[in-house]
């Protein structure tokens, strides 16, 4: 009979070895039934054989009655109180399995007085397959996938950054790495001779090398700080460490991270969308109710998500929207074409601020001059950006000295600018009086004078001087003070009768023309693109602007004219944000949205209850896992990943195990 074969006498390290299997077979390959492939098979053979197993025993023990209860409520739950019910939900679905695997797993455990650790230590075979990925730069379908090739560089190392091959993403492959790498370095840890240990348990040693090096090629920010959490967390519970060594540990860590943000300040400081993601969610929620499972990228981002063509919403996300609901956010606000309004846009450049010092730029813009709205939010990459010296010219509105794109100007009249330092205020005003006084008219390409006769009329009227097709000439303002390692800011008077569509350049200091017998090299400009504001910028000369900050972020805005005047809304998404949107969010957030903010209350409350009666020495490594877990998950949404949810939820489970078996 197959109840009595050694396959169904299952513990921490087969259990733990099934769910290894299916993090070292890459996503979405094979049968493709209902959601589910190859990845998936270990799991449910898993599950096939749990049930098996606990159906030979009938006994029901309080912490079968607890879990049940727990996960039939949560199945009652998902589907009264949902906007969107849905038979079969697939979401829901992922979420009784993990509960129920984590639950039979767990059961198990307790009862065979198996430890929680063997389960885990089975994920030195993940560590291994992706160590394998990053020697081999192996590349997997998909942008997540396998080795990634990107701009991620740290010194000796390979350009480009584990995905893994789960299937998850660096953050996952990342969770994975910082859950094995610390159960290595406990073992160290809790040792009599701890030195001696490295030499002595060679295989722990490789492993706790590889894990890592993983862990180092994801740059992962949040696995990063969730691993260093759990290491604090066992530390604290080492009682064979001294109060005066934990506190030299703990201030080692500080000065190696401070170290680090120093050295490599983009993979720390780099800006990121979460927290408008974040408050996206939040808006989202109702206490009881939610969208329904699956339903949070649907409902959550709809207003960026329409403006996709239908088809491309339908293959990428398998959404649609109804008719009516397509024409009411779809609806273009109008743009007057017809008069001139006036309009203010500021650049403000902060060139060194915060404790880790770098450049921060905002935009702006004003109906008045007077009350500024701001576009967006504001934009960094995490490290101090200096500007390339240069003394030519400044550039308003866009053909520049022949540098710019073709057609690459700005439509309307040019009132003011106003150039701002914190030692100097320069204001130059476009008339005909000034012209040739404080600011030039050039021909393209050149520094000869743009001559009416000639050339053709300039148009000067109240509004300022007229910008016109940029093969005309170019309009260029005194470099009296350098911007270079500056902070400035830039206010441009304008009237315009459209928002500039394209890529257009606002203003600049491009030039490179010769100033008192210097070469210039191109250094920054403020441009448009389709309505969105970028700064763009040159470290290389040979790399030309290929540096820039705002615009393709869900936290750039779109400015538009609305009714006669300036306004803004949101950018129209772009399908390379797709890997943001549907991973980059709290996952608690995730699932109140999707189900109500009271539920997942509920299981908080009850997961800080668990953990506060588990919270001693004995359950140290078990307390430095949840806490990784956790950490990991208030920046990703680890609880929906079938990568890590189950390992996630075996902790709660085996901390209810172990608190009723006591009892």
């Amino acid at each position: 009979m197959i109840g009595n074969t050694k396959l169904l006498n299952l513990n921490s390290r087969k259990i733990g070895f099934a769910i290894s299997l299916s993090l070292l077979i890459p996503p979405n390959i094979g049968i493709n039934f209902y959601g589910v492939n190859l990845e998936d098979l270990p799991l449910i053979f898993l599950l096939i054989f749990l049930l098996i197993n606990k159906s030979k025993k009938l006994l029901i023990t309080k912490f079968d009655t607890y879990s049940i209860f727990f996960i039939s409520f949560f199945i009652v739950y998902s589907n009264l109180f949902t906007q969107n019910f849905k038979l079969f939900n697939q979401t829901n679905l992922r979420f009784y399995f993990y509960f129920v695997i984590a639950y039979l797993s767990i059961d198990i455990i307790i009862n065979t007085n198996s430890k929680l650790l063997d389960l885990f230590e089975a994920l030195r075979l993940v560590m291994l397959g992706n160590f394998l990925v990053i020697i081999l730069q192996i590349q997997l379908p998909g942008t997540i996938d396998g080795w990634i090739l990107s701009g991620y560089k740290f010194s000796f190392l390979p350009p480009g950054r584990l995905g893994g091959l789960q299937g998850g993403g660096p953050n996952v492959i990342g969770i994975i790495c910082a859950l094995y790498l610390l159960i290595c370095l406990n073992k160290i840890i809790s040792s009599k001779n701890k030195i001696n240990y490295l030499f002595d348990d060679k295989v722990n040693s490789f492993f706790l090398f590889i894990s890592f090096i993983n862990l180092l090629l994801t740059y992962s920010r949040g696995s990063y700080l969730a691993f260093f959490i759990g290491l604090v967390v066992i530390i604290f519970f080492e009682k064979s460490i001294t109060r005066k060594s934990k506190v030299l540990f703990l201030t080692s860590i500080v000065s190696i991270t401070v170290l680090l943000i120093f050295i490599a300040p983009t993979i720390f400081l780099k800006q990121s969308n979460r927290l408008y993601l974040s408050s996206m969610a939040i808006n989202n929620t109702n206490i009881f109710t939610g969208v329904g499972g699956g339903f949070y990228v649907k409902e959550v981002y709809k207003d960026y998500l329409i403006t996709l063509d239908d088809q491309t919403l339908l293959e990428t996300f398998n959404i649609s929207y109804d008719e009516e609901s397509d024409e009411i956010q779809k609806y273009d606000l109008p743009e007057n074409d017809n008069e001139y309004i006036e309009a203010f846009l500021k650049l403000n450049f902060v060139h060194r601020t915060g404790f880790f010092p770098r450049s921060e730029i905002r935009f702006y813009f004003s109906n008045d001059g007077k009350q500024w709205t701001q576009i967006g939010s504001r934009f960094t990459t995490g490290t101090v950006i200096n500007l390339i010296e240069n003394n030519s010219y400044f550039e308003v509105g866009g053909w520049a000295d022949g540098q710019s794109p073709d057609n690459s100007y700005l439509d309307g009249f040019i009132n003011e600018v106003q150039i701002t330092t914190s030692t100097h205020k320069y204001k130059y005003e476009f008339n005909e009086e000034n012209r040739d006084q404080s600011f030039y008219v050039f021909l393209p390409n050149s520094k000869d004078f743009y001559d009416n006769r000639n050339d053709g009329k300039l148009i000067f009227n109240d509004k300022g001087l007229k910008l016109i097709r940029p093969r005309s000439y170019w309009v260029a303002i005194p470099n009296i003070n350098s911007l270079s390692n500056k902070d400035f800011e830039i206010v441009l008077n304008l009237y315009l009768n459209n928002i500039p569509r394209g890529n257009e350049t606002i203003f600049s200091q491009s030039s490179i023309l010769s100033q008192n017998g210097q070469i210039n090299n191109q250094s920054w400009k403020w441009s448009i693109v389709n309505g969105k504001m970028y700064f763009f910028w040159i470290e290389d000369v040979n790399e030309g602007y290929s540096n820039y900050l705002g615009g393709q972020s869900l936290r750039s805005e779109k400015l538009i004219i609305n009714k006669g005047y300036l306004s803004k809304t949101q950018s129209d998404f772009n399908i390379s944000q797709y890997d943001e949107i549907t991973t980059s969010h709290n996952g608690f957030l995730t699932m109140a949205v999707e189900y109500g903010a009271a539920i997942v209350l509920i299981i908080l409350l009850s997961l800080v209850y668990l953990i506060f009666k588990n919270f001693n020495s004995k359950n140290k490594i078990e307390l430095g896992l949840i806490s990784i877990f956790i950490v990991q998950n208030l920046t990703n949404d680890l609880i929906y990943a079938p990568d890590t949810a189950i390992l996630f939820w075996m902790i709660p489970f085996y901390f209810l195990g172990k608190l009723v078996k006591n009892r």
